[in-house]
């Protein structure tokens, strides 16, 4: 299994750090968001595997709303730029919450074979109303034109909103061979996005690595909290515990 370390591109004083995690082959590659106003100079410094993850909702990017395309348009085409700098393998794209229409309309605008769609939880952090969170949805996003990021907390938060078995839930997105896994721990008494540190919500991670091993691609990155952006010590501690669950 290829372990990914997830970074932004703010976080460019941790190169050195992560430089030598990758060298010590304790992760394998870089998942890293580009924040606009930011430079791709720092990490072009560095000879590391990448995959892009796509600027987020965090930073004004909704491909579900066409009341900013442009913008949306302009930030996307920068994060593929950078893609295309950094010769990352994927680029990983969230649908966003608002209309449906729009973000298929925006999709139909982008033409990179790299991009993955990543599945969303029905319910944001912000209580935002998120598309993309089903198997149909994904399906439609997809278009037979893009792959897919299996969040597994997100498709877990979507099965407890939609009040359905999380197991045979996330066994509905696996017909799709997801390529790039998200990987963090939550809480089962609510349908919320969180992102909890491994062990400290509820989730049967037995259950989640036994999928992951029957993928072929096995790239799954760490998106667990991390309180102290200048260490990695808290990820560090979520990997050595994801990777107990290895049989």
């Amino acid at each position: 299994m290829n372990f990914g370390l997830k970074l932004w591109s703010t976080n460019h004083d941790t190169l050195p750090q992560a430089e030598q995690l990758i060298k010590y082959d304790v992760f394998q590659y870089i998942e890293l968001t580009p924040i606009p106003g930011t430079e791709v100079t720092s990490f072009l410094s560095y000879d590391l595997p990448y995959t892009i993850h796509m600027t987020t909702e965090r930073h004004g990017v909704n491909i579900a709303n066409k009341e900013i395309r442009d913008f949306n348009l302009k930030t996307i085409q920068k994060c593929i730029e950078w893609a295309d700098e950094l010769k990352a393998r994927y680029s990983v794209i969230h649908p966003g919450f608002g209309t449906f229409k729009d973000a298929i309309e925006f999709l139909s605008h982008i033409d990179d074979k790299r991009i993955l769609v990543e599945n969303m939880p029905k319910i944001g952090i912000y209580d935002e109303k998120m598309i993309g969170y089903s198997p149909e949805e994904i399906e439609k996003l997809m278009d037979n034109r893009f792959g897919l990021c299996l969040d597994l907390n997100h498709a877990i938060k979507a099965a407890l909103s939609l009040e359905c078995d999380y197991k045979e839930f996330i066994q509905e997105f696996m017909k799709f061979k997801p390529v790039v896994f998200h990987i963090s721990d939550g809480n089962l008494s609510h349908g919320k996005d969180e992102h909890l540190s491994i062990g400290e919500g509820g989730y049967n991670f037995d259950f989640l690595i036994q999928c992951l091993s029957y993928m072929p691609s096995k790239y799954i990155t760490l998106e667990t909290p991390r309180n102290n952006l200048m260490s990695f010590e808290e990820d560090l501690t979520n990997l050595k515990k994801i990777k107990s669950f290895i049989k």
